[in-house]
């Protein structure tokens, strides 16, 4: 059954059973500017700081109405290597939607299947990942081929941009010193937020990293491998709570600047061979 809309949109005061449409973002940077393509979301719930949503089965050339939009289906991931599960996800409410015109439909009730799904719903990010699906799924279903040309044409840039990436860090890491670390920004382009995390996060993630610079600088010009240790393990185990709290706001690119900067951290400190430890400290 469904409810007349009471209430304007909003990006923050959700409630559940809210329908929600927006337009699609495009699938990869090669795809059109303007899709022309407009899907939507129920809200399930909110818990814990975050909101969870499921993709409706559904695109239109213009917002749907109540009625068109509360007779949809969940939709299902079946690109790649998806086997159907419900296109569900949860978003920190602090974030921004993300969305392009992001506009509110109305209200529905709320399923007991879309209260189970709400618990068990383990995919964690921006609400723009409410795009991605809806567009790569259509993309998928019909202009298959196309879309798969353009990831790959997107593959071999992200491959060729990694390479020059990684020859321009070889070479800053030579030069490298603690009063120049001291002298950048930590995470410059992190400014832009979406996508990257809110600000308060990158706040505070850039005064863990001057610490932890400081701390290591402090060891003298050839430090013991076990303090260092102690230091980047310690800052890696601050990303991990800190991550934990904020709803899990670090994923790929969040994790090679985070990656990047502590490689530097264990270069300088004169123990590359740290690096390697890493992984199996961290939980993002």
């Amino acid at each position: 059954m469904t409810k007349k809309p009471q209430r304007p949109p909003t990006d923050s005061d959700y409630a559940p059973g809210d329908i929600y449409s927006f337009r699609t973002s495009p699938a990869t940077p090669f795809s059109t500017k303007d899709t022309g393509r407009y899907a939507a979301i129920k809200v399930l719930g909110v818990k814990d700081g975050s909101v969870y949503y499921v993709v409706l089965d559904g695109v239109f050339d213009r917002h749907p109405d109540l009625p068109l939009a509360s007779a949809l289906d969940w939709l299902r991931r079946s690109r790649f290597s998806h086997r159907g599960d419900p296109a569900c996800g949860a978003a920190y409410l602090g974030w921004e939607s993300g969305l392009e015109d992001f506009h509110y439909v109305g209200t529905v009730d709320v399923s007991k299947e879309d209260a189970e799904l709400m618990s068990a719903c383990q995919s964690f990010g921006p609400l723009s990942g409410a795009s991605r699906d809806a567009e790569g799924e259509w993309r998928w279903r019909n202009d298959r081929a196309s879309y798969q040309d353009e990831i790959a044409r997107a593959r071999r840039a992200r491959e060729q941009r990694r390479a020059a990436e990684r020859e321009r860090h070889d070479k800053r890491l030579k030069e490298l010193t603690w009063e120049k670390l001291l002298e950048e920004k930590a995470l410059s382009r992190w400014d832009e937020h979406p996508p990257f995390p809110s600000p308060d996060f990158v706040g505070a993630a850039r005064d863990r990293f001057r610490a932890a610079i400081l701390e290591l600088q402090a060891l003298g010009p050839k430090p013991k491998k076990s303090k260092v240790r102690a230091a980047l393990k310690s800052c890696v185990e601050w990303f991990n709570a800190k991550d934990a709290i904020s709803g899990g706001v670090i994923e790929t690119e969040e994790r090679e600047d985070i990656l990047s900067l502590l490689e530097e951290l264990a270069v300088v400190a004169g123990h590359p061979s740290l690096v390697d430890e890493i992984d199996a400290w961290r939980k993002w």
